[in-house]
């Protein structure tokens, strides 16, 4: 039996599994409209929980820039994918994001179909999955035990 995070670390869990579970999160997270605001919220919440360190530098500079124009709707897809990567940078920071990630890892592995009814976004998966997750977070190390 291997725990989670070890078997992240060490590979034992296939790429696609973790980038599905990121795309997953991705959709359950983030907005698909990027505004002004959401660039604003998104710079706070990354101060607030300590992701700025974690963002790489061209991501930092693309916030900060985009914040400093104060633009109403980002139009262009290059311009969104690139804030919607750093915006999941920051939820995967926190509490919530962590939650929801290692919820949909573990409902990936034991209850596929519920997948497909989270990406409906309704609340009692999303719940489930949440729930899931915090279960997951809250065992001691030495006790998450994955697979």
């Amino acid at each position: 039996m291997t725990t989670l995070t070890e078997a992240l670390t060490e590979n034992t869990l296939n790429e696609p599994l973790t980038t599905t579970a990121r795309e997953l999160v991705a959709k359950l997270l983030l907005p698909q409209r990027i505004t002004g605001e959401v660039i604003e919220k998104y710079f706070r919440k990354a101060l607030r929980v300590g992701a700025w360190r974690a963002l790489r530098k061209e991501a930092r500079a693309l916030i900060l820039a985009a914040r400093n124009v104060r633009i109403g709707t980002v139009k262009s897809p290059v311009l969104a994918t690139a804030l919607k990567q750093a915006f999941l940078t920051i939820e995967l920071h926190t509490l919530k994001g962590k939650a929801l990630y290692y919820g949909v890892i573990i409902t990936m592995k034991q209850a596929p179909h519920t997948l497909k009814q989270a990406l409906t976004k309704t609340k009692q998966t999303l719940t489930k999955i949440l729930i899931e997750g915090i279960s997951y977070l809250n065992n001691p190390p030495t006790l998450r035990i994955y697979g």
